[in-house]
């Protein structure tokens, strides 16, 4: 029942939060009018201050009057936890009485909670049964979700023929996530034939939507790939101008760097796109600088006032600025910053609330991969990995080849002798059969990451890792 789903103390608390909203109370206002209410205030609407606390209340009541689309609404809220801590005991019966009752949005939510995992166990085949359901009844996001994954092949078997008809599908409908989603394919040449001039159609159709997460992507392969400064610079800043934040930090990055034009010429232009970065609410501009701050890129080079940059806007609530805090402090870097595993436990136990419960674990993980010297801690950290295969992505494993290459040669040594691809000893180190079975799972993924230039680079041990 939706009582038990929301649990007596959000019930409770329907009556003393109800009236604290800036919205009239009314006996005779109809479960739609209390869902629209809460809408408004959850979502600060038409110039109502936000109130997130008064706003759930009002919903749950909406939802305990038996209006689905508040069912829908509170179940995603709560199992989301981007509005409030996820409360999945709560929030997921919500949604799946919700989808039962054959809300759309409510089971596109449910599939796409359960293909990521995470708060609840990763269902694939059901994700892509309830992703399908919302599809054939025209949901554009469940097409593009379920489209974008049967094409990458991440997470549910590759089916590139069925994942571009729901692609176009929502292309059709004027879905510009979805041009997004395949045009991104494209331009990686994931599922399908690179193709820069593809890539670049949907995003320029997407960019007439005034999305402008493609014309970031496209000038940041420009940019990085040294391929033309002057056109990559030019769809950066007209990501940035559609209010792509992370194109503006992509340009300050760039101009670090020297990809802007070339030596001091770039340097120069980092101020003003970094300021512009910052103004719009781009939180890797405190990374930026104290990544400057460490190897002396245009200031003198200081170990400690790197580490007190960055813990300075850890401390302001800066995520970014914690995790690369946390990782430098693992690992050092071999100049002016010495490894120091106690304080980065310390601090990823003080910011555990800027990360998600995923991030949390996983850089918990990462640091008990640094400390894993001896094969029993090794085969703990192994184990600890295999019982939870929907976070081992791929940049988890570069993580944890940079906190401890022997621990992470370990973990594939163990998963290829399961595989029964490697016989020989479960030792940490690449000799001649690790590299072989190395070899051998490289040139099985879907996606070529560069076999043939070692397999012992850092984004390719990732991508093996990761085992897509």
């Amino acid at each position: 029942m939706v009582g038990n789903a929301l649990g007596g103390a959000v019930l409770r608390s329907v009556v003393a939060l109800i009236c604290l909203a800036p919205l009239p109370c009314s006996a005779q206002q109809t479960a739609a009018d209390l869902r629209a209410q809460a809408e408004t205030l959850i979502y600060g609407l038409d110039d109502t201050p936000q109130n997130i606390a008064a706003g759930v209340a009002l919903m749950g009541q909406a939802a305990e009057a038996g209006d689905l689309k508040a069912k829908s609404a509170l179940g995603r809220i709560l199992t989301d936890g981007y509005y409030l801590p996820a409360d999945i005991a709560r929030g997921l019966p919500l949604l799946e009485e919700a989808a039962q009752a054959g809300d759309l949005e409510a089971t596109t939510a449910l599939g796409g909670a359960l293909l990521w995992g995470g708060a609840i166990p990763a269902d694939p085949p059901r994700a892509q049964a309830l992703l399908a359901e919302a599809a054939a009844k025209g949901s554009t996001a469940a097409q593009t979700t379920l489209g974008e994954q049967l094409i990458g092949g991440w997470i549910l078997p590759r089916d590139v023929t069925a994942g571009r008809r729901y692609l176009n599908a929502a292309i059709a409908a004027g879905e510009p996530k979805a041009e997004l989603a395949l045009g991104g394919l494209y331009l990686y040449g994931i599922g399908v034939k690179q193709s820069d001039k593809r890539a670049l159609e949907l995003f320029e159709a997407a960019a007439q939507k005034d999305q402008g997460k493609g014309l970031w992507q496209y000038g940041e392969m420009l940019m990085w790939s040294e391929r033309n400064a002057r056109k990559a610079e030019g769809y950066l800043n007209d990501a940035a101008d559609m209010g792509q934040s992370s194109a503006l930090a992509t340009l300050a990055e760039g101009a670090m760097y020297g990809y802007l034009g070339g030596g001091s010429a770039s340097r120069r232009k980092f101020d003003a796109y970094a300021g512009a970065a910052r103004a719009a609410g781009n939180q890797k501009i405190e990374v930026l600088d104290a990544i400057r701050q460490m190897w002396g890129i245009s200031m003198r080079a200081s170990g400690p006032k790197t580490l007190a940059r960055l813990e300075t806007a850890a401390e302001a609530g800066n995520p970014e600025a914690a995790r690369f805090l946390i990782a430098l402090l693992r690992d050092g870097n071999g100049l002016n910053v010495r490894r120091d595993r106690a304080r980065a436990e310390a601090l990823l136990a003080r910011y555990a609330k800027l990360l998600s419960p995923k991030e949390e674990w996983q850089y918990g993980v990462t640091l008990e991969a640094a400390k894993a010297t001896t094969s029993a801690a090794r085969k703990a950290l192994a184990a600890k990995l295999a019982d939870t295969p929907g976070y081992s992505e791929a940049w988890l494993g570069v993580e944890l080849y940079k906190a401890n290459p022997n621990a992470l040669i370990y973990v594939l040594q163990t998963r290829f002798r399961a595989q029964g691809t490697y016989s020989g000893p479960l030792d940490g180190y690449a000799g001649k059969g690790t590299i072989r079975a190395m070899n051998r799972a490289c040139r099985a993924l879907m996606d070529d990451p560069g076999c043939n230039d070692s397999v012992l680079r850092p984004d390719i041990v990732g991508a093996i890792f990761q085992g897509r």
